[in-house]
């Protein structure tokens, strides 16, 4: 068992990774951080503290692009998946979760998947079944792991994909929504331990350090190759993350 001093040096430098990746890649905070946060707390926890850290890099995008969010077309799928997310984080918080460790290596290896092969193929269209149904499917898996983005990702770009700015603005707003109501699920629920919440401090600074980071090289580096390496990276964090839950 790890002490708890080490702890906030883990956190600052895995923040600063993800903060790097969101920044360059403009994804992946939640995905980059939860690959690293299992190792040296339970999943619940971990994903609680990457929900949390992420709520303040959040509010700077909503406040950037505060004037281009369609509120009402974030409402409906929002309430879906605060309703849906809730019930998981409670029931997550009274079962036993002895596996889990091999369900997030299986989800994170379907992120890469995804990403890397279908992201730019799967058209949906944008209706209240599929928000509905992209909805439920983030509410679960954000309840479990707090990496909720990828569904949403593809109805939101169905419904707004042809106007980036509102695209942007709406989906940022319902991230942070739903992340906030569900950061005071896991409080409420006892999943979030005080020394957990202290971790989110170091965690924000070194976000921040990643994103200014990230922000001076985002134009020198090829992005397409540096998707394909967090891709990549992606696959093998899941397969490492499967077999290591076997011992």
């Amino acid at each position: 068992m790890y002490s708890e001093a080490p702890l906030f040096l883990y956190t600052f430098l895995v923040c600063i990774g993800g903060g790097f990746i969101q920044s360059t890649t403009g994804f992946g905070f939640g995905i980059f951080v939860m690959v690293f946060f299992p190792l040296y707390l339970p999943v619940l926890q971990a994903s609680g503290l990457s929900g949390l850290i992420l709520i303040f890099l959040l509010c700077t995008l909503v406040w950037r692009y505060r004037k281009y969010i369609q509120w009402k077309q974030a409402v409906f799928p929002a309430v879906v998946y605060l309703i849906v997310s809730t019930i998981t984080i409670h029931m997550a918080s009274s079962i036993n979760l002895s596996g889990i460790n091999f369900w997030l290596g299986i989800f994170l290896l379907l992120i890469a998947i995804y990403m890397a092969f279908m992201n730019q193929k799967i058209k949906v269209k944008a209706n209240c079944g599929v928000a509905a149904v992209c909805a439920s499917l983030s509410g679960i898996v954000d309840g479990l792991f707090s990496i909720g983005g990828p569904p949403m990702t593809v109805y939101f770009l169905a419904l707004l994909g042809n106007e980036k700015l509102k695209y942007l603005g709406t989906i940022q707003f319902f991230f942070l929504i739903t992340n906030l109501m569900n950061s005071f699920n896991r409080i409420t629920s006892g999943i979030l331990k005080p020394f957990t919440l202290l971790l989110v401090f170091p965690g924000i600074v070194g976000q921040f350090i990643g994103i200014r980071l990230g922000n001076k090289v985002v134009d020198r580096i090829d992005s397409r190759h540096f998707q394909i390496f967090v891709y990549v990276f992606l696959a093998a964090s899941g397969i490492l993350t499967c077999i290591s839950s076997f011992f």
